[in-house]
């Protein structure tokens, strides 16, 4: 090692050192300045070095932590009554445990004695329904028909789960979202067990959604669809689904003639609900929160940090 090499090395050496007693060892600037025979200027510039050159790092254990501020900042961009922000890692699975541990203590602290909650499905609901610690006694009214996929992830289940919680009464539909034709849709409608559920739809308090976008796709709405209602839908500008309504880019309905085939809540019951909680996480959900909001279809959104600095067009994720 030539002499200007030993001397390099011998300086790394002390950064590392004095990052060492300062960060590892807790010892303060004056007492590492003792130690090594340097100023406390020093010390500080090769604090400084010592990040700069990456001979220390940091990593902040924030997994599933709200971030208060970034929530306040999302709240005032979409105009929203709440925003609820928590930091997110690992895979996709993990993610939604995350977000769905946060919407479920958010409802857990909000949600009123004899209010009237409508649930939508979705892998991410289905993970808040799972972290519920406790309800008060509320009736759950399934606001859509179910689709054919995971049946864990199914309105039906996501009903079930939050009655465990609440002891309400719960109004299920045990019916397909969508049919062929309108005169089956208004068969289905004027059965006793939906027709109770869905008279129930104006009087709901507070809705649990979440979100599919279509630009690029993160639904489960697309694959189920006939491809004549399928090429429609994109013809028509479809870029969001919620609670089985496609929206456009300025959130008005996609495809009305759709709803007439679908046993679901309509897009002016849903935007007549009081308080509509939307739970969603993924930087491809942006553009799909942003319609939904220009729809007035939510109130109140559960996301994770890289849709929100999405939406805000700043990810750094």
């Amino acid at each position: 090692m030539s002499a200007a090499n030993r001397s390099l090395h011998s300086e790394r050496g002390l950064v590392a050192a004095v990052a060492r007693a300062y960060y590892i060892e807790d010892r303060s600037r004056v007492e590492i300045a003792e130690t090594f025979g340097i100023s406390r200027f020093k010390v500080s510039r090769l604090l400084t070095r010592a990040r700069e050159e990456g001979i220390i790092t940091f990593q902040i254990n924030d997994w599933g932590l709200p971030d208060p501020a970034l929530g306040e900042r999302l709240k005032d961009e979409l105009g929203l009554t709440d925003c609820h922000v928590v930091r997110t890692n690992g895979d996709e699975d993990s993610v939604r445990q995350q977000i769905g541990a946060a919407a479920a203590s958010h409802l857990s602290t909000t949600l009123k004695a004899d209010e009237v909650l409508g649930v939508a499905w979705g892998r991410t609901l289905t993970a808040t329904t799972e972290r519920l610690d406790h309800l008060p006694r509320l009736s759950i009214v399934q606001l859509t028909g179910f689709i054919a996929g995971d049946i864990g992830s199914s309105p039906i289940e996501v009903a079930r789960q939050a009655s465990r919680q609440s002891g309400g009464e719960v109004y299920p539909i045990f019916a397909p979202l969508f049919v062929q034709d309108r005169e089956t849709a208004d068969g289905l409608r004027n059965h006793h067990d939906i027709r109770s559920a869905m008279k129930l739809f104006p009087s709901i308090t507070t809705a649990l959604l979440s979100v599919g976008a279509w630009n690029p796709p993160d639904t489960q709405i697309r694959d189920v669809l006939l491809p004549d209602d399928l090429e429609k839908a994109i013809a028509n500008g479809c870029v969001a689904d919620i609670a089985g309504i496609l929206i456009t880019e300025d959130g008005s309905p996609a495809y009305p003639a759709l709803q007439e085939r679908s046993i679901n809540i309509s897009y002016d019951q849903l935007r007549n609900v009081p308080r509509v909680v939307a739970v969603a996480g993924g930087t491809a959900k942006a553009e799909a929160i942003r319609a939904v909001v220009r729809g007035g279809l939510i109130t109140e959104l559960v996301t994770d940090h890289a849709l929100a600095l999405e939406v805000l067009g700043e990810n750094d994720a």
